[in-house]
């Protein structure tokens, strides 16, 4: 790639940008939120056209004017948001691609050798799918594990990964990194965007950091430290990781009865008391997202209680859930949270309308002081009222969402992976934003597969194993080890 520019409204997105991929390299793309790393990965893809500038793919000039022409051009771009078919079944799924390169998608192939050889094909990596079950049935973390084992069959020649195992604990991380080592015998070579730190020197043979649409560095992996690459990726390198708060939690607020949702929720139990922060976390499987989808009102359970301020509840739908003080920032913030068609500022406040109605209509004035506030607390880059959503980043896409539920004023907010996909700096301020809540009176169930993050948060600990609770932790008595060990827990 040379001299890639790219700019939206005016503003210049991506300035004069200068990369390449060597044979066989994974090469890992570093930066905060906002800093183009997805952008420029778009335009390779035909997501994106360019403003300037050129790209060659082994030595030849290409440009492609979508998706699927960059994919028939030998491009796979696994994104945020995976592009997965919901309605077919994992097998489905894995050979779409390849089955479309033969022209096979519209003679009939026959189901079970696709199945066989999917199960195959998933046995030897160590994944546990069900190769007949619908895509629509997997959890986020698992539908980007299968992208994966989609794109080592994809017979693509550049494969591009974007935060991949942002929603991944470490078991699912090291699934995906056996998969990630084999394909990389398979392709030209394979560009990786990621937040977490550790995995450029597990991944990467070099590191390319990216800051406000500009190349800064390119290093080999092995050649350049941490903290060197921190300070070249974020302004205020110092701050905090985890800022705690010191207040002694009140009273039980919520109780969850042996709530069940077959066959995956088993009587689960617990408590929530006020001003806390209660950390869920657990394998990919164990139930958490379902567990926060029972507690909204976007899954039913088959039984058990909810008890809410004394009074048991049941919620049929979120609206019954958010009239009672209860929010959920989602687990997949593309289809259940923001509406990417849509500008800003009617993203951060369609939840919140009738708070800006004054006697004859809304108080335009009041709803800019108070979206401009969230979006300068949270870092909203570029942060316009009238941007379309699909523009930005998903790390930006995140803030959005998180702010427009902290705007809500709830009681009590249930986060699903609430940090996804977002740079060091910018949870910092997210964390610092839940501590506000807490501060106001507020509760919140932190779900993630983040277990740092949750013992650098957390006041008590969850661990889901199977779809039941293996243990209920205060935070002095929580280790990384003791949690992964009840995590993997048969009983």
């Amino acid at each position: 790639m040379e001299n890639i520019s790219k700019n939206f409204d005016n503003e210049f997105l991506l300035d004069s940008i200068d990369l390449d991929l060597l044979p066989g390299e994974v090469h890992v793309i570093i930066g905060e939120n906002g800093s183009g790393k997805s952008a420029l990965m778009k335009i390779v893809s035909g997501l994106y056209s360019r403003d300037s500038g050129s790209i060659r793919l082994k030595g030849e000039e290409i440009e492609f004017d979508s998706f699927h022409a960059a994919r028939k051009g030998g491009i796979f771009y696994q994104h945020q948001d995976n592009q997965l078919f919901g309605n077919l079944s994992v097998a489905e799924n894995v050979f779409f691609d390849r089955y479309a390169r033969e022209g096979r998608l519209c003679r009939y192939f026959s189901r079970s050798r696709t199945e066989l050889e999917c199960a195959e094909l998933l046995r030897y990596f160590g994944i546990d799918f069900n190769p007949a079950l619908r895509v629509s049935r997997l959890g986020y973390a698992e539908r980007q594990l299968l992208s994966a084992v989609k794109a080592y069959v994809s017979g693509a020649e550049v494969v591009i990964f974007d935060e991949p195992t942002a929603a991944m604990g470490e078991i699912e991380r090291n699934l995906f990194f056996k998969i990630l080592e084999e394909l990389k015998e398979r392709v030209e070579g394979i560009f990786y965007i990621s937040h977490r730190m550790d995995e450029i020197r597990r991944v990467g043979d070099r590191v390319t950091v990216i800051h406000k649409g500009r190349v800064v560095s390119t290093n080999r992996v092995h050649e350049i430290d941490k903290t060197t690459l921190v300070g070249m990726m974020i302004e205020d390198p110092h701050r905090e990781r985890y800022p705690r708060l010191s207040l002694r939690p009140g009273g039980t607020i919520m109780e969850v009865r042996e709530l069940s949702s077959e066959p995956i929720l088993h009587s689960v139990s617990f408590s929530l008391r006020r001003q806390e922060i209660l950390g869920i976390t657990g394998l990919m499987g164990s139930g958490r997202t379902l567990l926060s989808n029972c507690l909204f009102g976007l899954a039913p359970y088959d039984g058990g209680e909810i008890i809410l301020h004394g009074r048991q509840v049941r919620f049929n739908h979120p609206l019954d859930a958010m009239q009672s003080g209860v929010i959920l920032v989602p687990e997949n913030r593309s289809e259940n949270g923001i509406f990417p068609p849509l500008n800003l500022i009617t993203n951060l406040t369609i939840a919140t309308l009738s708070r800006f109605l004054n006697s004859l209509a809304l108080n335009e004035l009041y709803m800019r002081q108070l979206t401009g506030e969230y979006i300068r607390r949270l870092g909203i880059l570029p942060g316009q009222f009238k941007d379309i959503l699909r523009f930005y980043s998903g790390g930006n896409q995140q803030k959005v969402l998180l702010s427009r539920s902290f705007m809500c004023r709830a009681g009590i907010y249930i986060m699903d992976e609430p940090t996804r996909g977002v740079d060091a700096a910018a949870k910092v301020d997210i964390y610092n934003s839940i501590n506000d809540l807490i501060g106001k009176g507020a509760s919140v169930i932190l779900i993630s597969s983040e277990i740092e993050e949750i013992l650098g948060m957390c006041d008590r600990v969850l661990v889901l194993a199977g779809g039941r609770i293996a243990c209920d932790l205060p935070r002095e008595e929580a280790t990384k080890e003791i949690i992964l060990d009840y995590a993997t827990s048969e009983e």
